[in-house]
């Protein structure tokens, strides 16, 4: 250890409460961890969702090309974000982002003056929007959540592989060495009871 241990009862008693601080800890870390997997599979699957329809909506976008064309100049005054609205939701202990959906510039227009197909190509083209901001919210959770399970495993790894492992070492040193504190105090104490004994035999013989 990086630390000199003091080979003493109050050290030895000092490592057995840190042992039994970390392997109180340790369950509850594996557990965040567990749960850090659990939405990481399930934001993961929602990414997964939301992409295959971005493709589907742009497959349907890619047919409108022409459309998109004439409409362009007057699209985009209806495709400006207003707002992305967005809550904070809390996961096993960190702050996520939790998507709630777009709000757009919404300016007053013509029927009569825009196209018949203005109305599907506006709605597509919101909808291609709102999977998109969707899909940059999850994956930003994604990645919250990943650097969650990252730190829990490296935690984990601290304790198993050093800190308990330190303690333990640590605890048998002690042990070890007032075992032997006290097995030579028994042997000084003899020999002094036998040279007492031996001292009070000449005097009783004198």
């Amino acid at each position: 250890m990086a630390e000199r241990i003091k080979l003493n009862k109050v050290s030895l008693r000092s490592q057995k409460q840190q042992l039994a601080v970390y392997q109180r800890f340790l369950p509850a870390l594996e557990a965040r961890k567990q749960q850090f997997l659990m939405h990481l599979a399930m934001v993961r699957k929602e990414i997964a969702a939301q992409e295959a329809r971005m493709e589907e909506l742009l497959g349907e976008i890619r047919a409108w090309s022409s459309l998109y064309g004439d409409m362009g100049p007057l699209l985009r005054y209806f495709i400006e974000i207003r707002e992305v609205k967005s809550s904070v939701r809390n996961v096993a202990g960190l702050k996520m982002p939790h998507f709630l959906g777009v709000e757009f510039s919404d300016p007053p227009y013509s029927y009569f003056a825009t196209p018949l197909s203005f109305e599907e190509v506006l709605g597509r083209s919101r909808d291609a929007i709102e999977c998109r901001e969707a899909i940059r919210m999850l994956k930003e959770g994604e990645r919250v959540l990943f650097e969650g399970y990252r730190k829990t495993s490296q935690r984990i790894n601290l304790y198993e592989q050093r800190l308990i492992p330190d303690c333990r070492e640590a605890i048998r040193k002690i042990a070890v060495y007032l075992q032997d504190q006290q097995a030579a105090a028994v042997g000084v104490a003899k020999v002094a009871k036998r040279m007492t004994e031996a001292a009070e035999l000449q005097d009783a013989a004198g």
